[in-house]
């Protein structure tokens, strides 16, 4: 996702469902890649404001569900392939169990700094604790499993495991060719360059400079919402009592001088010229996601 600056999904979860399925991945046969949906965030903010917000580019960008989805079904073609092999107890690694604040790249939450109160008078500039632990998977540094996983062995390509013709690539090779990754550098380029542009727009100039004011006001010398970040330290543990009046004071700023709609507005247009210009790539990009999101159901599906 980038840093600055978010569509549709299969079988999107609710923002605060519990765990995935109880049966015991470590058994043969049973269900593989585990997903937990603990604190997912919601595909338009629902707090804040940048409450309702979601931009047109968006609409291109894949969610967080998207994501999880296809590297379930990637880690369920590995643990498939590699039980054919013997590792009877192959597993990957939990999922969705460290999940964004934001549900796609626009980072819609915070795309224009730190726009909810309640956080900010909680946490100050920090995220909220949320995700949970997970724990490694065994046998992954076996020198077998590597083997049969990678198609290698002390640097040489390897094509057979005890007698068993072995995948072109191992069971890796294997993955990306039944499902592929999810293409995003168009749609995050172009998030990214109406993000830049919408900066440089006389209408959020202006209100940039109101909320600099406003911050003046109330004792903060910044030019811009990304000076906040020189007034205090990320590297503290929590946030102190200075950097909660920091986040509170920046909030109430953007609230009084309406900067995070104005530039949601700007933004919009941009971003609307820019689909206009670029769709038939868009379109190319959002058909090749769907593909590559319904070949990840039917092989999620089959694995449960």
């Amino acid at each position: 996702m980038l840093a600055g600056c978010g569509q549709q999904t299969i079988d999107d979860p609710p923002a605060h469902n519990a765990a995935a399925p109880a049966a015991d991945p470590t058994q043969p046969g049973s269900p593989g890649a585990q997903v937990f949906r603990d604190n997912w965030p919601a595909k338009v903010p629902t707090r804040g404001l940048a409450k309702g917000l979601a931009l047109p580019l968006e609409a291109y960008m894949t969610s967080y569900s998207d994501e999880i989805a296809v590297q379930q079904a990637r880690d369920n073609a590995e643990i498939a392939c590699m039980r054919r092999y013997g590792f009877a107890n192959w597993r990957t690694e939990d999922l969705g169990t460290a999940p964004p604040l934001a549900d796609n790249a626009s980072n819609m939450p915070r795309r224009y700094g730190l726009t909810d109160l309640a956080e900010a008078k909680e946490y100050g500039y920090r995220p909220p604790h949320q995700g949970r632990e997970s724990t490694p998977p065994p046998e992954r540094d076996a020198p077998d499993a590597v083997t049969v996983l990678q198609g290698r062995q002390g640097g040489n390509e390897v094509t057979s495991f005890k007698g068993t013709a072995l995948p072109d690539g191992g069971c890796a090779g294997e993955v990306n060719r039944k499902v592929s990754t999810l293409d995003a550098n168009l749609v995050e380029r172009l998030s990214g360059e109406s993000f830049e542009r919408s900066q440089e727009t006389a209408a959020v100039k202006a209100a940039m400079g109101q909320w600099s004011q406003c911050m003046k006001d109330r004792g903060h010398e910044v030019k811009d919402v990304w000076d906040t970040d020189k007034l205090y330290s990320p590297a503290a543990g929590t946030a102190s009592s200075e950097e909660i009046k920091l986040a509170t004071d920046d909030v109430e700023c953007k609230t009084a001088t309406g900067l995070v709609k104005v530039w949601f507005d700007e933004e919009t247009a941009i971003q609307k010229q820019l689909v206009k210009d670029n769709n038939a790539s868009l379109e190319g990009a959002r058909s090749r996601w769907n593909s590559t999101l319904a070949t990840a159901s039917a092989i999620n599906t089959a694995a449960h």
